[in-house]
Formats: C-alpha cells, structure tokens, sequence
C-alpha cells in the first residue's frame, strides 16, 4: 500500500510575510510487506509494521521587514532551502512510532528560492522583498533525525500524544519535546493520519477519523544555519545573528481522515528565534491520497 501527500506552510493566510514565511513538501510513502528489511525491523511480539517515507522540499525565511536592503534594519537573515528525505518508521502495537530520518538540502542562493520569492511578488502585487543579496551563503546541509511518539489513553474520546525529537548535523542541531491532546474520534497512534501511520498490512484500511487536536513544545536549540550561517569558518556569509536558545511552540487544528483520503489544518505559532524578533504564526495544510 502507498501514499503521496502535499504539504503547504505559510503565513499568508493570516495577514503576514516574514520569518518562516512559506513552505511546501511532497511526500511519497510505502507500507513495507514481505521484505527482508520489514521482518527485520518488525520483530517483536506484539503487532508492528515499518513504513519507509521519500519526501522533497522547500523553505523560505525572510526577516520581519523586507523593504530595506541593508542588514542593519534586519532582524534575521534571509535563507531559501530545497531538501530532499528519506526515513523509515517502525509502529509498534498500537501507540509506539519511532522514526529514523537522514536530510539533504542546499541553502543560499543556489537553492534559486531568493528569485522564486521575488518572482512572486512581482506577479501577485506584493511588495518585492529587497535583502535577498545578504542571504545565508550557499552549502549542502547533512542532517540526521530520530523521533519517538507514544501515545497514552486519557478518557474514552481523549489521548495525550508524547513526541521526542533529535537533530544533528550541519544544518541544525536541537532536542526538542511535544505533548498534544486529541479529542474526539481518533484512531490509535499507529492507524491514524496524525502520524502519518494509516498504510495498513491487511486489506481493510484503517477506520474513517476526525478529531481536533492542540499542543505545545520546547526546543533546545544548539544551532541554526538559517540564522547563525555555517559551522565551518571557511564558509560565513554576510549576515548572521545568533538564534536563542529555548524556543516555545503550540499549535492547534482538525484532521479528518477516510479509505483512501486525508486532510489537516492547523495553526502554529513559533515563540522568538532570535533576540531581537518577535514570534511568528502560519498556517499548515496537508492532502493526502493511498492507493
């Protein structure tokens, strides 16, 4: 069985164009059934199964005021990022999700995000942001992931979803921690669209659900390309600041989830990244389709 999504962050839906201001992902994933990698990734003795995920994409970050060139009426630097993934997910039972992720993307001018941005504006009306030419220098970014969730059975129509996260490598470095209420009609943590978790091993797809959710998480932030530029010294680029350590997020939204479709739509909002910014919403919507 298999899925393809699409992904699509941006702040334009509430009034705004800076920070993160705009992102999209396709994501395509495949139940993994009667390989060798699945029975050696799945062997346990309760119920499991792996699911491996190839995702592309892209990021845009621009500072809170875009009409001036000069860095010193910059807040953060701006950065444009193209990546691709791929990762492999182990569900066991039915509230365990483990995820092993490797990243690689190219920031700077290369990743050609800067004209995209520009491009747009010209065409759409809005005002062309004018720093782009102090954008983080170019560099191929390494990153390597590992989340685990758990979720744990509060009332009959309300869990709490814990999710653990790690990143290391070139790009960003950080630990960060989730917790999130679902409330309604959802379906185990290992059957549902909030996990990207629905590919069943059987022929029967995973129950029709809908549930609203809402959580909050802290990241302890070591390092941020997007803002403090690259670890090497041999490559600075013009403009960095350095990003703050404790960053807070929360979000909130609905899922609806049935046979062969999907949808999500959420609000989150990033406490500030870097000393003198502030902090930043957008809105994330994702379809999703299995066949």
């Amino acid at each position: 069985m298999n899925e393809v999504s699409l992904a699509i962050d941006n702040d334009i839906f509430l009034f705004n164009d800076w920070y993160y201001t705009a992102g999209h992902e396709f994501s395509y994933r495949k139940l993994l059934e009667n390989e060798r990698l699945a029975k050696f990734i799945t062997r346990t003795n309760v119920p499991s199964k792996a699911i491996v995920s190839f995702t592309l994409g892209n990021k845009i970050f621009t500072p809170k005021r875009t009409q001036f060139a000069n860095p010193v009426n910059m807040d953060r630097p701006y950065a444009g990022f193209d990546y691709g993934s791929v990762s492999l997910s182990r569900l066991k039972g039915q509230s365990i999700v483990s995820t092993v992720k490797f990243e690689v993307g190219l920031v700077g001018e290369a990743s050609g995000l800067g004209k995209l941005q520009r491009w747009w504006h010209s065409k759409t009306g809005f005002e062309e942001p004018r720093g782009w030419d102090t954008q983080i220098a170019n560099e191929v970014i390494l990153n390597m992931n590992y989340q685990f969730q758990n979720s744990f059975k509060v009332l009959e129509d309300v869990d709490l979803v814990s999710t653990s996260e790690v990143v290391v490598g070139s790009g960003s470095n950080k630990i960060a921690q989730d917790l999130t209420v679902r409330l309604i009609d959802f379906n185990t943590l290992t059957e549902s669209v909030f996990s990207n978790s629905r590919l069943a091993n059987t022929g029967n797809p995973a129950k029709e659900e809908v549930f609203i959710f809402g959580g909050m998480g802290i990241d302890y932030v070591i390092s941020n390309i997007f803002l403090e530029g690259s670890l090497f010294k041999s490559n600075q680029s013009f403009f960095t600041v350095d990003a703050t350590s404790w960053v807070l997020r929360r979000n909130f939204g609905i899922m609806y989830a049935k046979n062969r479709g999907s949808f999500a739509f959420s609000v989150n909002h990033i406490s500030k990244e870097v000393a003198k910014g502030s902090g930043h919403s957008y809105v994330r919507l994702v379809f999703s389709l299995r066949f």
